[in-house]
Formats: structure tokens, C-alpha cells, sequence
């Protein structure tokens, strides 16, 4: 069936940050009058044909979903609020895609100084034990990333939940410059076929899986978002891709994978999160704005629906045991946010326009 026109409407900001995310205000991602090419990324906003799959039916589990709180932009009330909501929601556990904090803790001790960046992952530390009791699991995101695997331990890891299979990953590699703020990329073992994000995926089998990134692959908005895409591309088990970064609730599709963005919690206009609903068959992605006409969080009727291969159901069972468990848990071990001046270069010779060019104008 042909495609109708669509476009997608980006942060204006961005225009302001060429090298930093993708830079477009309208993406006119519609054929005319034919249907798009296999791979092409497709936005979507809208609700799913088949939204009501789910009714009547109760989900094997739930977790939740949220991402960019920005805590000190937005007050601690604020985001207290919304964890205690998760809360009542009662999910497996909660997974939370980055730029998370920026106030800071006290010192531990007055005479042994700390850096800023480990006293702001204590405060969020301490923050997500006072306010949340679900399970969580979390990754930096590029603001605020630094002495993260001191507080929380490694930020690329990978486990199985429910018949499930989840790779976490950050960037741990930047370029920190004004004019063009933020420049990242991984350290380049992580993303070779056969080794780091490519070895746990091929260790998940016929396992659904899912990546969950601060930065989006899909649109490409980092250095290193082509690389681990077209990777993403070799797995047809690569079921669905949780995004965060640009505030904004947003869906694409390229190569029988689902790309989501999720609403920002804090920082945004219309703060948001996510229910994500796990079904013997498909997986239904619930949305939960903030009403600030009531002063509460709301699930509203819209529903994301991703139907699971066939091939890929024989493990879809709820959770054994009472808590979270990250079974077969992996990772690359701990390491420190690197500064990396060469990422510089790389985007002087142009690798972000050309992921722009890329997903503009995509081949056909």
C-alpha cells in the first residue's frame, strides 16, 4: 500500500548543536506513491492497527520505562513523584536510559576531597533508594556520565528475564567541546562483529532481545551509531531498540526491528514514561504522560504493539522467584568515562553529516 507523507517534527534546538545530534527540524520520511525500501527507518507516531491485542488478556510481566529525568532541572519532588508511581504500577523492574542527575551529595569525608562527577552518582544512588522501591536498571547517558562505575558498576552488560534477552549499553568514549558540545563513541573492541556487543548477542540465541542505549541508533545521532545499527542489522532476533536523548516520544522501524524513543521525565513540556507489557506472543508498549491539570500520572489508550516472531515465543515464561534476577548475566568490566580528543577528528570529516545523509536520503 502506499505511504502517505510524513513528517517528523525534531527539537528546534538541535539546530543549534550540528555535531552533537541529528539536526533536522522536518524528515520527510514518506514515499511518493509507492511503499518504502526494505530498511528504510520509518517513523511512526501513531497508534498500532492492532491496538487492542491486548484486551482482556493479563501480560506474563511488565517493566518499566523511563528515561532523561534530568533530576535538578526537574525538582526531586517532581521525580519522586514519578518513581512512586512506578511504583504502583508494580513492574519486574525498571529501566532507566540516562542523563539522570546532576545535583550532588556532601562529601563522605570533609578532608578527602571527591570529584564532582562521583559525588553526583552518590546523590543518585541514595536518591533511587529513598524513592523507589522496584528493581531498577540503569546507564549514564552523555550528560553527567563521569565515575558512574565507581557508584554503579559497568554501563555495557547484558541478561536474560522472562524469555527475554537484554543488551545495556552506553558510550564511554567523548570529545567534550563547546562548539560542538558533546562528540561520543565506544571504545572500538565493543563493536566488532564477534566480540563485545556482537558476542553476547550471538551467545542469546533464538532469544527476543532488546538494546537499551541513551543515544539513538535509529535515527543515527552519535559517531558510533552507524556501526552498532549496521550490527544490529545481522541480528534477526533483534527485536526492539529503547532509546532516550531527545525528549521526545518517537518510533521507527528498519529491518523487521522496532527503534523507540521515549518522553523525557524531566527537562520536557510534557514530562512521560513507559509500561512495556510482555505478552506470550507480542509485546505492548503503554504510555504514561504527566496531567498537570490533575498533578498526576495518567496511562493513556495509545499503545505500541510488536508482534514476536514465532521462531522466537518457546521461552516467553513470567519470571521465576519472587525478586529480579539478571540471569546469565555479562559485561565488559567497569571502566572509566574516557576523554578522547580523536573523536574530534572524526567529526570534522564529516561522519555525522554523512549519518544524516544517510537517513535523509536513504539508499535504496
Amino acid at each position: 500500500m502506499p505511504c502517505p507523507h510524513r513528517v517528523c517534527i525534531f527539537r528546534f534546538s538541535a539546530l543549534l548543536h550540528p555535531f552533537r545530534e541529528l539536526l533536522v527540524v522536518c524528515l520527510v520520511l514518506g514515499a511518493l506513491g509507492g511503499a518504502r525500501a526494505a530498511g528504510d527507518p520509518t517513523p511512526s507516531g501513531a497508534q498500532s492497527p492492532t491496538a487492542s491485542i491486548d484486551a482482556g488478556r493479563q501480560p506474563l510481566w511488565s517493566f518499566a520505562w523511563l528515561s532523561d529525568m534530568h533530576l535538578g532541572t526537574a525538582t526531586p519532588e517532581f521525580i519522586a513523584q514519578a518513581l512512586h508511581h512506578v511504583d504502583t504500577l508494580k513492574p519486574h523492574f525498571v529501566l532507566i536510559t540516562g542523563d539522570n542527575n546532576f545535583l550532588e551529595a556532601a562529601p563522605a569525608d570533609p578532608k578527602k576531597p571527591e570529584s564532582l562527577g562521583l559525588r553526583r552518582q552518590r546523590f543518585l544512588k541514595q536518591f533511587l533508594q529513598e524513592h523507589l522501591k522496584t528493581p531498577y536498571v540503569l546507564i549514564p547517558g552523555n550528560n553527567w556520565p563521569e565515575d558512574f562505575d565507581q557508584v554503579f558498576g559497568a554501563k555495557q552488560y547484558s541478561f536474560d528475564c522472562g524469555g527475554l534477552h537484554f543488551l545495556v549499553v552506553d558510550a564511554d568514549r567523548a570529545y567534550r567541546d563547546a562548539p560542538r558540545h558533546n562528540i561520543e563513541g565506544f571504545t572500538s573492541s565493543t563493536s566488532r562483529p564477534g566480540t563485545g556487543f556482537g558476542a553476547t548477542w550471538t551467545a542469546a540465541g533464538g532469544s527476543p532481545w532488546w538494546l537499551a542505549i541513551h543515544e539513538p541508533v535509529c535515527p543515527l545521532t552519535f559517531l558510533d551509531a552507524r556501526p552498532l545499527r549496521d550490527l544490529l542489522d545481522r541480528y534477526p532476533n533483534a527485536l526492539v531498540v529503547l532509546q532516550g536523548h531527545l525528549h521526545v516520544d518517537l518510533e521507527f522501524h528498519r529491518n523487521g526491528t522496532t527503534y523507540l524513543v521515549a518522553p523525557a521525565l524531566g527537562k520536557t513540556p510534557s514530562p512521560g514514561m513507559k509500561l512495556v507489557n510482555v505478552y506470550p506472543d507480542c509485546l505492548v508498549v503503554r504510555t504514561i504522560p504527566y496531567k498537570k491539570s490533575d498533578g498526576r500520572f495518567e496511562m493513556t489508550d495509545r499503545r505500541q504493539t510488536i508482534e514476536i516472531p514465532k521462531s522466537l515465543r518457546g521461552g516467553l515464561a513470567k519470571p521465576s522467584g519472587a525478586g529480579f534476577v539478571k540471569a546469565n548475566y555479562d559485561c565488559v568490566p567497569p571502566h572509566p568515562f574516557v576523554e578522547d580528543p580523536e573523536l574530534a577528528k572524526r567529526s570534522r570529516i564529516g561522519e555525522f553529516m554523512r549519518n544524516a545523509a544517510d537517513f535523509l536520503l536513504p539508499s535504496k
